[in-house]
């Protein structure tokens, strides 16, 4: 039973990225979609710890990468460094319903834009869009407005309670 309950987060997100960079294209504001499994991956590293955390995001990563145009490593990088440094605050944070889970994610995009900024430039990736463009500011918005209900949701299932130790 626990090594089914390893593997959920990851499948979780996965399912999300595949989502995500499939049928959520379609419904985007401005350009910009919510990166649920940005989202899924701050709960996951908030409730489950560190090293699940990047192992979660390492794999969600890697098929973002092969399911995108960019380079193959770009998003594994980023969501891997996410969720070691969100997976650090378990235990240390209380989550309440709306603030916290807004916070959190709202520094989680902002870190994955930085990070992109920082991987395009160490890398010389060409980019078409500005660094800090609308799209990037709707995106954040629209991932802290979605945070607190995509929180409460996963906290209703079993597997995913903070009680579990590692």
């Amino acid at each position: 039973m626990r090594r089914i309950r390893f593997w959920v987060p990851p499948l979780i997100l996965i399912g999300c990225t595949i989502l995500q960079t499939t049928l959520l294209r379609k419904l985007s504001i401005l350009g910009a979609t919510p990166d649920l499994s940005l989202i899924l991956l701050v709960f996951f590293a908030n409730t489950l710890g560190s090293m699940r955390a990047q192992v979660t995001g390492f794999l969600g990563g890697i098929v973002e990468d092969v399911l995108s145009l960019s380079p193959l490593g770009f998003h594994t990088l980023i969501k891997t460094i996410t969720g070691y440094l969100f997976g650090i605050t378990k235990g240390k944070i209380f989550i309440d319903p709306i603030i916290i889970p807004i916070v959190l994610v709202l520094v989680a995009s902002f870190l994955k834009a930085v990070l992109g900024i920082l991987f395009i430039g160490l890398f010389r990736i060409t980019v078409i869009e500005g660094a800090f463009s609308v799209k990037l500011w709707v995106e954040i918005g629209m991932n802290s407005l979605l945070a607190p209900f995509i929180f409460a949701f996963m906290k209703l299932f079993k597997v995913f309670k903070r009680a579990e130790r590692e």
